[in-house]
């Protein structure tokens, strides 16, 4: 009986055999030709988002890293050492090569590299799900949610697409390297995925969290479901994910604390600190995590009901008690969302993946070292993968309960889909030049002493009167000196202009007061007695203000200034 059934089990799979394998290249190729549409669809829609973006002009940081900037005129080794996000800057440099100072060449650029983070994006889940129908969902909210614009519409957004293309490629290396282990492949893939993550980090520094991600898929990959308490199953489980690589974990986190220490003491890209001095939120590293628990709430409200604003500089209080109710419902929100990612891994370990990968790619931005911007929505840039994935994954998993059709989900999804791009594509009109997006801004954040600068500065030489009164509210809103010393400026040369000598004086004074070798404080000065005609201390003033100029700028002005003075005054 055993002979007869072997021979029966040989005789069925040599008949069979050509029959297989012919089926196997036909669904392989179908394959391949859907993914094909599907990858050429996902570029389509990433272009049919953003092409309106193409005609906008440089805009806030814009102007300072790419339209001022004489760095980026040539390509050259200074450029690579000068910055500490030197590749974005070499992007920059290879658009003015190409478009000269045409902001549409750098927005293509933009929209070039976030098609292609796309394409990523698809590939990366579709390899982890196994689904292409999850990982083209996962991809499009991903191309299309109207938190994405920060990223893709500004210039300055180059930083958040450049550092995840090269981030996803790294994570896709490693997985590589890690299911072909002792190999040739696998030493080749190792190499790749370290210089893959090198040129991360050279174009922003949340690209430390790649060790974090890895960890989190491995402790999700080797959780087991057994009869064990909660508690000692998360102990064992990390402990097996440690043993896989303990050299390897070594190794990147060495690595990532010496990019950090670089990053953050060397090239000073966090204003908040310096060699033993931390500057948290609120004077406290308690406040602070009272307040970053709150920004964590936001981010995960802005993923599902998105009300993008370009800076949040005055949007955001303090907390200072832990009895804050902002802080209170904050808690709950962000500690129910841990937690079921933590019982997810018990019924879906791509699930909690997806929760627990969010919180990984947010954790070099969770103000553990302090940094100058609060929050930005530009953060959640990469995290829209993770928050894509769990969506898509979510979608499965409820029209496999039967609860609701699975195609019903899908055509509510494409839907929600739809109204996520045409809010990407009305929200792309806010950054088209300084004055639209200073508007938004100001009308989202009113009692942010930076929009009111920034909007005033729009108007200084066309409604003056209009710049006045923003840069006073501006003022009255408590500013940080940097901005508090450039309002006095701004105001200065208004009220010269309107021959209001008494009240230039009075902020003129004000600067005077920190810095008296200030030299736009002395010009000034010297340009208000002029007005007054007291043309000795006019002189007086310039005289000094010439000794201090420090650049070209100041030395033209001074001698402009001079001319004025000459022919009001005599030589």
């Amino acid at each position: 009986m055993r002979a007869a059934r072997a021979n029966r089990g040989k005789a069925a799979k040599r008949k069979p055999a050509k029959h297989i394998k012919t089926k196997g290249r036909l669904v392989s190729l179908m394959s391949a030709h859907g993914q094909l549409i599907i990858g050429l669809s996902l570029v389509a829609v990433v272009f049919l988002c953003f092409a309106n973006a193409l005609r906008n002009e440089f805009v806030f940081d814009d102007i300072y890293l790419v339209s001022v900037n004489k760095q980026i005129h040539t390509l050259n080794l200074p450029l690579l050492l000068s910055s500490y996000r030197p590749l974005r800057d070499i992007s920059y440099a290879i658009d003015f090569s190409l478009w000269g100072e045409n902001p549409f060449g750098f927005h293509l650029t933009n929209i070039l590299i976030h098609a292609a983070n796309v394409l990523l994006v698809f590939g990366l889940i579709q390899r982890l799900t196994k689904d292409l129908v999850s990982a083209t969902l996962t991809a499009l909210i991903f191309a299309v949610h109207p938190l994405q614009t920060e990223a893709v519409t500004y210039i300055s957004g180059r930083r958040d697409v450049l550092f995840t293309l090269f981030y996803i490629l790294a994570f896709q290396s490693y997985l590589t390297y890690y299911r072909s282990r002792w190999s040739v492949k696998a030493v080749a893939c190792f190499l790749l995925f370290l210089l893959l993550w090198l040129l991360s980090l050279l174009s922003k520094e949340m690209a430390v969290s790649l060790p974090i991600l890895i960890f989190v898929w491995h402790f999700c990959d080797a959780w087991d479901v057994g009869t064990e308490s909660f508690g000692r199953n998360v102990l064992q489980t990390l402990k097996r994910t440690l043993n896989r690589d303990k050299w390897f974990w070594m190794l990147l986190s060495l690595a990532g604390i010496a990019f950090t220490a670089y990053w953050v003491l060397i090239k000073k890209a966090s204003h908040r600190v310096g060699f033993g001095a931390f500057e948290y939120w609120g004077g406290s590293f308690y406040l602070n995590m009272l307040t970053v628990t709150r920004v964590h709430a936001w981010y995960l409200k802005q993923l599902v009901y998105p009300t993008p604003i370009a800076q949040y500089l005055g949007a955001f209080e303090i907390s200072e008690s832990l009895f804050d109710w902002r802080f209170l419902v904050s808690v709950v929100v962000v500690g129910v969302v841990l937690v079921y990612g933590f019982l997810l891994l018990k019924r879906d370990r791509l699930m909690a993946f997806a929760i627990f990968s969010y919180f990984a790619f947010l954790l070099p931005v969770s103000q553990l070292i302090p940094h100058h911007e609060l929050l930005a929505d530009h953060y959640l840039y990469l995290p829209m993968m993770s928050f894509g994935l769990f969506v898509s994954l979510l979608v499965k998993r409820i029209g496999s309960s039967g609860v609701i059709s699975l195609k019903a989900l899908y055509f509510l999804a494409g839907v929600a889909v739809i109204i996520l791009a045409v809010m990407t594509i009305i929200q792309n009109r806010t950054w088209k030049d300084e004055r639209t997006l200073w508007s938004s801004n100001y009308k989202a954040v009113p009692n942010s002493p930076r929009a009111a600068l920034n909007l005033g500065n729009t108007y200084q030489y066309t409604e003056p009167q209009k710049a006045e009164e923003l840069f006073k509210r501006a003022l009255a809103l408590k500013p940080t000196p940097a901005i508090e010393r450039t309002l006095y400026d701004r105001l200065v040369v208004i009220l010269i202009n309107e021959r209001k000598s008494d009240e230039a004086e009075f902020y003129v004074a004000q600067v005077l007061k920190e810095s008296p070798r200030d030299f736009f404080g002395n010009l000034w000065l010297s340009q208000i007695y002029m007005l007054r005609k007291d043309c000795d201390k006019a002189r007086s003033y310039l005289s000094f203000a010439q000794t201090v100029a420090g650049n070209p700028r100041e030395v033209q002005l001074s001698e402009t200034a001079t001319r004025q003075l000459e022919q009001q005054c005599g030589k």
